[in-house]
């Protein structure tokens, strides 16, 4: 059985702030061999780096793609060159300084020392300010559910780390329920399915879509099902919506009042069945 305690080089939350570097290969050799040791040696940020290897093939395989205009390489190329012009007018206009016994001496511009880091930094502003005013709305626009249903898997997947499957831990719907109504501006609906074979655990809040959500957590056997719920929009569709994503089954369905979007690796059977449940119990509430 692998140690909690930490015996390597890297600490826990030094590990933690390198897990995204080294998934995607930014480390050098000596820093991604210190992480591989820690990792060997500490379960928890071993279970950390499968949480976050998962969320990022979800993230990376299933959201839509859309090849960038043809003008973004110049359009950065020709900002670097600018950014890059300045610096070098600035260092040229310090060495022309006078300094102290060297009057009037005459130095060459310091091109070496511009940092190729400071570049780079440059190159990746540019880049997301382009991206995030260009391409991302255009994102969000031609692919809602996807995005959304990749934010629901990867809302699934951490509220199975870190203890955090829920904030108040209750089978019992009058103790969850009132809890989630003090701290959220609606009510969600909470119903029991203990007898039909789909207990509750409890609730916590979380964040989908722009706003906060109740998330209302069921077991099936040793699965669980995460319910997300928040306030129906009057032009929303009523049509159900079923999806599979990285072994994962989604289901979207709403009401007179509630959004609601079931997420669970349990079989796609079984969450139909959680589905008709939940709404034929809370169609007599």
């Amino acid at each position: 059985m692998l140690s909690l305690v930490c015996k390597s080089k890297v600490n826990c939350e030094e590990n933690k702030s390198l897990i995204d570097g080294y998934l995607d290969g930014e480390l050098d050799p000596l820093t991604s061999r210190k992480v591989e040791q820690h990792m060997r040696q500490c379960a928890g940020c071993e279970q950390a780096y499968r949480v976050h290897t998962a969320v990022a093939q979800a993230i990376a395989g299933k959201l839509p793609y859309h090849k960038a205009p043809a003008d973004l390489r110049w359009t950065i190329q020709r900002s670097l060159r600018e950014a890059v012009g300045a610096k070098i007018t600035e260092l040229s206009t310090q060495d022309r300084q006078p300094s102290d016994g060297w009057a009037g001496t005459r130095r060459q511009p310091r091109l070496l020392e511009l940092r190729w880091d400071w570049l780079a930094l440059a190159a990746a502003v540019i880049l997301v300010a382009i991206v995030g005013s260009s391409l991302l709305p255009r994102l969000r626009q031609n692919g809602s559910d996807q995005f959304l249903a990749t934010q629901l898997i990867a809302s699934h997947v951490r509220s199975l780390m870190a203890s955090h499957l829920t904030d108040v831990a209750s089978s019992d719907q009058h103790t969850v329920k009132p809890w989630l109504d003090a701290k959220l501006d609606f009510a969600a609906p909470v119903v029991d399915l203990t007898a039909e074979g789909f207990p509750l655990i409890g609730g916590r809040l979380d964040y989908l879509d722009s706003h906060p959500v109740a998330a209302l957590v069921y077991q099936r056997r040793k699965h669980y099902i995460n319910l997300f719920v928040w306030p129906a929009t009057p032009d929303a569709s009523k049509a159900s919506k079923s999806l599979s994503r990285q072994g994962y089954h989604l289901l979207h369905w709403i009401d007179q009042d509630f959004a609601y979007w079931a997420v669970s690796d349990v079989n796609e059977k079984d969450l139909q069945v959680f589905k008709q449940l939940f709404e034929a119990k809370t169609a007599v509430h």
